[in-house]
């Protein structure tokens, strides 16, 4: 009896003490089929995985691809410098003098795809368009993510090939959550990017809620995140900031400890949002403002 009461707690001991070691390697690897199962289990609890906050939630369009905006593009594969395969849309301004390239860099457990809505209004306005899936998700290779720290060498094969097509030029970065992270360090070390929007961006990952489900710290699921906060000083590049007051994931403290960081110039919009949900809750602002921020930053 006490040998069995004694096996027992022993085995109870060692799953709870497995749970965390579980949840960091899950967590780390975007492209595990067992995202698809969990989120399957909560939506028939009806629990949502991604409380992001208030107001309008990402609707995103049905589209496959830009195509079915009825928007050319070219289908592609890039290899990075440490050997991941990663899957990539640009689309090609159409128009003779093109304003410059807009390199769209999308969030964690996102994909290229959730960026779509934002290419037809970035097209019209003159601008080349470069999507990319970051490594672990998307189509690309099934690498475990590193919140921005090894995605810089997924947004420099993406830079590489706009820059042997001659669309390299004048580059600015708009990324949500992650991939504002991804285009803050790329943009420390290469000087082909110009400007900078960042939405929804953690000024240090250790100070999020993103673990929050999981009672851990957020360095035990990606441990070496590199602080954008500390690294956005070193960028002399115009840069935008965008933050949601309803994001309870990266709460909006973080927006003004970056902006205070930041090197002029910079600006800062405050909206009541959710996380990464500004250019679903207020599209025709989102649009005028980030065009307004890339077309003065990108002609200088």
């Amino acid at each position: 009896m006490r040998l069995g009461l004694f096996l027992g707690a022993v085995a109870l001991v060692i799953a709870v003490a497995a749970v965390p070691i579980i949840a960091s390697d899950l967590f780390r690897q975007p492209y595990s089929p067992w995202w698809r199962d969990i989120n399957r289990a909560l939506d028939l609890l009806r629990i949502d995985p991604y409380p992001t906050g208030g107001g309008q939630p990402p609707q995103f369009p049905y589209w496959a691809d830009p195509a079915d905006d009825n928007l050319y593009f070219r289908d592609l594969r890039l290899t990075t410098a440490d050997g991941a395969e990663l899957a990539a849309w640009y689309v090609p301004a159409a128009v003779p003098a093109p304003r410059g390239t807009i390199v769209l860099a999308h969030g964690l457990m996102d994909r290229k795809g959730t960026m779509l809505q934002l290419v037809p209004w970035l097209h019209e306005a003159g601008y080349h368009v470069m999507m990319v899936d970051f490594r672990g998700h998307g189509q690309s290779d099934e690498r475990p993510t590193t919140i921005g720290r090894e995605e810089v060498f997924d947004l420099e094969a993406a830079v590489d090939w706009l820059e042997e097509e001659g669309a390299a030029e004048r580059i600015g970065g708009l990324g949500m959550s992650l991939g504002a992270a991804a285009l803050v360090n790329t943009a420390a070390r290469d000087p082909r990017i110009d400007a900078l929007v960042l939405d929804s961006l953690f000024a240090r990952w250790r100070d999020t809620d993103f673990a929050a489900d999981y009672r851990l710290s957020p360095d035990w699921l990606v441990p070496d995140v590199p602080s954008p906060v500390d690294v956005i000083g070193r960028l002399h590049i115009p840069i935008f900031i965008i933050h949601g007051t309803a994001d309870i994931l990266t709460e909006e403290d973080h927006a003004h400890r970056l902006y205070e960081a930041a090197n002029e110039p910079k600006q800062l919009w405050i909206n009541d949002s959710g996380h990464a949900w500004s250019a679903w809750t207020y599209p025709e602002e989102y649009k005028a403002r980030v065009l307004e921020f890339f077309d003065e930053a990108l002609s200088r």
